[in-house]
């Protein structure tokens, strides 16, 4: 639960009371800007860090010092573990599970990748992601996951299925993304043609996702309504074809 009005008057005597131990003061203006970017976080964690900056530093309390010890602030991924999530986004088969800011970076960073400087795009790469994460921090936003699909149904369905158990995705969220249940193959009986714009869907649902605009966002909705309610049709034909045998 964010601070209430009573705990940012309690723990602004904290701060105080911190700095001092420290042997610095801290200005008024500047201990209630603290407070103010603490808001989004829990009164108890952010005592706790408090209590571990009065026993672990030895310069003048900072705000950078405070988050440093709360781990609900330090939910984003380091700027190398997000880089090496987003180099699987240059494979068209592969479906990754990263956050707003990283696909920000990335599209930084693409354009220099495709050029041949790998080097030059993980330096705009992880330029890009520290400010997007700092902007992030800044508004009291945590990471919010999201699917970039892949054209591979089987790697979808284990990175999917993955992130689910990770508690990176809400399963009512991506559900409709996985593949028809196993034993149904929504490929057969498909014409090479008919393959390749399934391909072709999946390659447009990628774009979408990627894509953080709202009339692409709203693209992307319908778009997976739509496929959703195919994907449910196939299920429920071949459920009663099952039956059908079944009852033969």
């Amino acid at each position: 639960m964010p601070l209430t009005r009573q705990d940012a008057e309690g723990l602004l005597e904290t701060v105080y009371a911190t700095a001092e131990l420290l042997g610095t003061e801290i200005r008024p203006a500047t201990a209630t800007m603290m407070i103010k970017d603490l808001r989004p976080y829990e009164r108890a964690e952010i005592e706790q860090a408090l209590g571990r900056c009065r026993s672990e530093l030895t310069g003048r309390l900072t705000l950078a010092a405070v988050l440093e010890r709360m781990p609900s602030a330090q939910q984003h991924l380091s700027p190398n573990e997000a880089w090496s999530v987003a180099l699987q986004s240059m494979d068209e088969m592969d479906t990754i599970i990263w956050t707003q800011e990283a696909a920000a970076a990335m599209g930084v960073a693409r354009p220099i990748m495709e050029s041949g400087d790998k080097v030059g795009a993980r330096m705009a790469f992880i330029a890009a992601y520290e400010r997007e994460v700092g902007k992030a921090k800044a508004e009291g936003r945590q990471p919010e996951y999201t699917v970039s699909l892949g054209e591979s149904k089987e790697r979808r369905q284990e990175t999917i299925q993955n992130g689910i158990k990770q508690g990176l995705l809400p399963a009512t969220k991506v559900e409709h993304l996985l593949p028809a249940p196993h034993g149904f193959d929504e490929d057969a009986g498909q014409t090479e043609e008919e393959k390749e714009r399934s391909r072709e869907a999946i390659r447009h649902m990628r774009n979408l996702l990627n894509d953080d605009s709202a009339e692409k966002q709203r693209e992307a909705r319908e778009y997976f309504e739509r496929m959703e309610k195919r994907r449910q049709e196939l299920i429920d034909q071949a459920e009663q074809q099952a039956r059908q045998r079944g009852a033969a």
